[in-house]
């Protein structure tokens, strides 16, 4: 359900009050604007007011992302996942989270909701191929770089890694 106030649509939570407040888009706009520390500090004074609100815990983690504080984001996108499971957006932010603190098994077991809700692509299995190359799990990142071809097949240059990689499991 959405109310229209100054020509803005905003979402009702389940008692008729806007999930949208002038704190929260303040804080949007912070963010926007590249301010992400007082963007953090504007919206984690609304989060104290919806705290279990998974639009707003998202957010939260996606501006604490972008500050490089990737653990405490985590932490956030995980909590917005519990209260809304199946978000592509959470669920994005999630892998991409995971990636950036190299943590690509954590990423890898995301894969299957992502491609359930229609957001897996081959740019992110490569990466975290990628990962799982230099971690030397060598299956791991064959088994994504033949996913990523399934998904998106005029990629010629993982047939050649697809064969080393080969070779080197058949060596072990």
């Amino acid at each position: 359900m959405t109310v229209k106030t100054k020509n803005t649509k905003l979402p009702l939570k389940k008692n008729n009050e806007p999930v949208a407040s002038k704190k929260y888009q303040k804080a949007l706009d912070l963010a926007e604007a590249g301010k992400h520390q007082e963007a953090l500090e504007c919206i984690q004074k609304y989060l104290a007011e919806s705290p279990d609100n998974a639009e707003i815990i998202n957010d939260t983690g996606a501006i604490l992302y972008c500050l490089n504080r990737s653990d405490e984001a985590i932490e956030h996108f995980l909590k917005a996942n519990e209260l809304q499971p199946d978000s592509a957006e959470i669920i994005w932010n999630l892998s991409e989270a995971y990636l950036s603190e190299s943590n690509a098994k954590q990423a890898a077991a995301l894969f299957d909701t992502m491609e359930k809700l229609g957001i897996l692509n081959a740019e992110i299995l490569n990466r975290t191929a990628e990962m799982f190359i230099n971690a030397g799990e060598i299956s791991d990142a064959h088994q994504l770089l033949n996913k990523s071809l399934e998904i998106s097949p005029n990629q010629p240059v993982l047939h050649p890694m697809l064969e080393i990689i080969s070779r080197k499991m058949a060596e072990n």
